[in-house]
């Protein structure tokens, strides 16, 4: 009995040393997986930015009345090119690639027109010249998103700050002035590239019109005006700094 008993012990100790190993060769199960998707980018929000460009601006003059030897109806016209630059705010909403918006901008502006005519006898020369001090617009836009990149068209109404002046020279002389703030409408189309999920550039063409430019003078005793038709081509480059609502995607675990 008692050899009985020592061996059973002997092969007692002899197990304990191998379980011991086991349970240290043994490990937890591994972790879940976690999948985290980069966020997408997104062009909904607000945001900001300035803008410089180039400018052209048109037109045709309409001398209302016969004046100073210048016959009624008589058009002089001519362009004039400048820089231009400003801010811009406006806000984005996205729909799948669709992208609508609302932009608001206002450029000051280097630019300006001289035209000079010449009546007949008795001979007078009658020079008019027009600053455009600013131009804003509120326009709707419509794009289509390609990932960070923005196709779009605006269209909206537009503001035109000018003032102008009159001069007479010859047997009929004097000098008029006038300034008002005229509405008028525009379109554009642009491009427009988020490099970073805030910052964007953007390529932009606007075409302006205004077509109710009016200025009354007399000269000479006779009231009459000259009524313009002004247009504007724009192009401009800009960055804007958007507020926007990166969308992340959820994270997805697996097992």
């Amino acid at each position: 009995m008692k050899k009985v008993f020592l061996a059973s012990v002997g092969l007692v100790a002899l197990a304990l040393p191998a379980a011991a190993a086991d349970l240290r060769t043994r490990t937890p199960p591994p972790a879940p997986a976690r999948v985290v998707v980069a966020p997408v980018f997104t062009w909904t929000g607000f945001y900001i930015g300035g803008h410089v460009g180039w400018g052209r601006l048109e037109g045709d003059s309409t001398v209302v009345d016969a004046v100073a030897g210048i016959p009624a109806g008589t058009v002089f016209g001519t362009s004039q090119n400048g820089f231009l630059g400003g801010a811009q705010a406006g806000f984005n909403w996205q729909v799948s690639q669709l992208v609508f918006g609302i932009e608001g901008q206002i450029s000051w502006a280097d630019l300006g027109k001289d035209v000079t005519v010449t009546g007949g006898v008795p001979l007078t020369t009658a020079n008019l010249s027009t600053d455009v001090n600013f131009v804003a617009t509120v326009a709707g836009r419509l794009g289509i998103a390609f990932g960070n990149a923005l196709v779009y068209g605006k269209g909206g109404i537009a503001f035109l700050d000018w003032n102008s002046k009159l001069a007479f020279s010859g047997p009929v002389s004097g000098n008029f002035e006038s300034g008002d703030t005229t509405t008028g409408w525009m379109i554009g189309a642009g491009l427009e590239y988020g490099f970073t999920p805030n910052w964007s550039a953007k390529i932009e063409y606007n075409f302006l019109n205004f077509d109710s430019v009016h200025m009354p003078f007399n000269a000479g005793g006779v009231a009459t005006a000259v009524d313009r038709d002004l247009d504007m081509h724009v192009v401009k480059l800009g960055i804007n700094y958007r507020f926007g609502w990166p969308a992340t995607a959820p994270v997805v675990s697996k097992y």
